[in-house]
C-alpha cells in the first residue's frame, strides 16, 4: 500500500484579507493535490472577495473549522488572532499552515506548539521566503563555500504603508502591528536558514512617527561569530534584501530583482568584479513567468504546495512552529532591547 495520500486534500481558508486575496486564495484554487473547499471571514467585504473566486464562504471560523469535510486550513488571519485560531484548529482536529509570526507573545506561542503536538497535526509557519527559488539558489551557494565564511549581514525590508490604508490592527504592537513582528520576523528566520545559525545577542531601537513602531533598526551577533545590521520600516522606500559579506566575495539577494549579486575580487588589479551565476531551473521558470505577471512572488505557491505534499506523506522542507517560536523570541528580545536600551543575550534553549 502506498504511504502516500492520493485522495485531494479538503482545506478551508480562514482569513480573506489582501494578501489572501492577492495569494493564498488563487493559489488553492489550482493547487495540484488540494481542493479549496470553503473560506471564512467576518468582514463582508473580504467574504465578497472570496466568493468572486467561487469559493463557499462563512462569516464565523468555527463553520469552516466544524465542516467534516475540511481536511486542513490555512490561517490567515491578522496577527493578534493567530494563536486563537491555531489553537481552535487544533481542538478541531484540523492540520494547519499558519502564516507568521506564530503568536505576539511567548506563552500563546507555546500553547499553540503544546496543542498541535498533542494532536499529532501537520503543521506549518508561513515563511514563504524559504521556498522562493532565488533565495533557495542563494542558501546552496553560500553553504557549496565558495565565497567562505559569513563575517558579517547587512539587510533592510521596507514596506511604505500611508497610514490611511493600513489595517487598524497593524498600527498597534498590542493586535500584533509595528515592522519587528510584520516585516523583521521575516529576515529573523532568514538569517537562521542562510546561516544555520542561531541569534546569541541582539540590540535594538524603535521610532513611532506615524503608527506605532513603525521603524526599527536592529544590530544581531549570530552565534558562529557573524554580526549582522538590519533596518525595517513602513515610511521608508520600498526595499527588501540580505547582503552577505563573507571571506572572499559578497552576496545579495534582493526579492525586487531576478538574479543573485555576486562579487569577487578581481583576478588582476585592485577592485572586484561581478561573478555569474547560472539561474536554476526553478529561478528560470519563474523569471519566465514573470513575462507575464511581472510582480509576481513565487514563494507562496511554493510554499502552499509543499504543505500539501506534506499532507500527502511526502518528505517536508517547510519551516515548523518550532521556527516561529524561535522567530517571535529573536523579536521579543529586541523589543526587551529598545525599552532597556542595552543589547540582551539569547540563551541556548
Amino acid at each position: 500500500m502506498s504511504p502516500f495520500r492520493t485522495a485531494p486534500t479538503r482545506i478551508g481558508l480562514l482569513g480573506c484579507g489582501m494578501i489572501a486575496h492577492f495569494h493564498h486564495l488563487r493559489v488553492l484554487r489550482r493547487l495540484p493535490g488540494a481542493t479549496l473547499v470553503a473560506a471564512a471571514d467576518p468582514d463582508p467585504k473580504a467574504r465578497a472577495r472570496a466568493q468572486l473566486a467561487h469559493v463557499p464562504t462563512h462569516a464565523r471560523m468555527e463553520e469552516v473549522l466544524g465542516r467534516d469535510d475540511i481536511d486542513a486550513v490555512v490561517i490567515c488571519v491578522p496577527t493578534h488572532l493567530h494563536a486563537e485560531v491555531a489553537l481552535a484548529a487544533a481542538a478541531a482536529g484540523k492540520h494547519f499552515y499558519l502564516e507568521k509570526p506564530i503568536a505576539i507573545n511567548a506563552q500563546d506561542a507555546k500553547r499553540v506548539s503544546d496543542a498541535a503536538a498533542e494532536a499529532r497535526l501537520i503543521t506549518a509557519i508561513g515563511f514563504n521566503r524559504r521556498l522562493h527559488p532565488l533565495y533557495e539558489q542563494a542558501r546552496a551557494l553560500l553553504a557549496d563555500g565558495p565565497l567562505g565564511r559569513v563575517c558579517a549581514v547587512q539587510m533592510a525590508f521596507c514596506e511604505p504603508t500611508p497610514p490611511d490604508v493600513m489595517p487598524g490592527w497593524k498600527r498597534q504592537r498590542a493586535t500584533g502591528g509595528g515592522v519587528l513582528l510584520d516585516l523583521a520576523s521575516h529576515h529573523i528566520d532568514l538569517l537562521r536558514w542562510f546561516l544555520d545559525d542561531e541569534v546569541a545577542e541582539i540590540g535594538a531601537s524603535l521610532t513611532s512617527d506615524v503608527t506605532e513602531h513603525d521603524s526599527g533598526r536592529l544590530q544581531l551577533t549570530m552565534r558562529g561569530g557573524a554580526e549582522v545590521q538590519g533596518f525595517f520600516s513602513f515610511r521608508a522606500g520600498l526595499a527588501d534584501f540580505l547582503e552577505f559579506i563573507c571571506e572572499r566575495g559578497t552576496l545579495r539577494v534582493d526579492r525586487h530583482r531576478t538574479g543573485l549579486t555576486f562579487k569577487v575580487r578581481r583576478r588582476l588589479g585592485y577592485g572586484v568584479r561581478s561573478g555569474w551565476i547560472t539561474p536554476s531551473p526553478a529561478v528560470v521558470a519563474w523569471r519566465l513567468r514573470r513575462l507575464i505577471r511581472p510582480s509576481e512572488d513565487p514563494s507562496y505557491r511554493r510554499a502552499l504546495r509543499a504543505f500539501a505534499e506534506l499532507l500527502a506523506g511526502r518528505p517536508g522542507r517547510l519551516p515548523s512552529l518550532t521556527d516561529g517560536a524561535l522567530s517571535l523570541r529573536t523579536i521579543l528580545a529586541a523589543e526587551e532591547s529598545a525599552h532597556a536600551g542595552r543589547p540582551v543575550r539569547l540563551g541556548m534553549e
